[in-house]
């Protein structure tokens, strides 16, 4: 619907016009302590109402600005630690909230789902909690696997691969081996590329074996079992 332009009568004066309200809406005047005071009502003692689709919306919207995700997460985390209902409805709440925010109370996740039958709302306490407790757990090992691979990477950049076969000495012996001492490629200059100087980089052919990392005693023979 289109609403005319608004035009001042000319009998009209500004004294005519209405005012603005002197006490305008605390989700504009503090919007945080009022995020707050909402998150405080829906997780709050009533046993007889529990976070409604309307509740569960708002917070989820507020969630994803980062300083009013705070403010919300500080309230959940306490909430977790009390008991029912309290705990019950910060787990409805966190459940909206991005998945890092379950990640990083992951214990008190653990420690819900292992609530002994005798508290009350174990049962639905277990209940609730189990699915996010199953993608806290899926998404602790992604991130695990992404610094795994990062690491990976980051260490076939500098040295050729993990599996690189460039076994020219004995292990023992590159702490003495001085010029020769750098592990890949032993024989070049510091900070030379590595991968054009190894036979194979990063995968492991089928069947091989590595070496048995040993001290060199004194001489200039490999101990027994080196290479095995």
């Amino acid at each position: 619907m289109e609403y005319p332009p608004f035009r001042l009568l000319p009998s009209a004066s500004p004294a005519a016009l209405p005012s603005v309200s002197a006490n305008p809406s605390p989700f504009i005047v503090d919007p945080e302590g009022a995020i707050r005071d909402f998150t405080e009502h829906a997780t709050n003692a009533d046993r007889h109402r529990l976070c409604d689709v309307w509740d569960l919306q708002c917070l989820e919207d507020w969630g994803k600005d980062e300083s009013h995700r705070n403010v919300i997460m500080t309230v959940l985390k306490s909430r977790l630690d009390l008991p029912w209902p309290y705990n019950y409805k910060a787990l409805d709440v966190l459940a909206v909230m991005p998945l890092s925010e379950a990640v990083s109370v992951a214990d008190k996740l653990k420690s819900l789902s292992e609530t002994p039958a005798s508290v009350e709302g174990a049962a639905e306490i277990k209940k609730s909690v189990k699915p996010l407790l199953a993608k806290v757990e899926a998404e602790k090992q992604r991130l695990e696997e992404e610094d795994m691979k990062k690491k990976h990477e980051a260490i076939s950049a500098m040295w050729g691969g993990l599996w690189a076969n460039d076994h020219a000495r004995p292990p023992g012996a590159l702490a003495a081996a001085g010029w020769h001492g750098w592990q890949y490629p032993y024989q070049v200059v510091p900070g030379v590329p590595a991968q054009a100087h190894v036979g194979w980089a990063s995968n492991a052919p089928k069947g091989w074996s590595p070496y048995v990392m040993a001290s060199v005693p004194p001489g200039n023979y490999p101990p027994p079992g080196w290479p095995r």
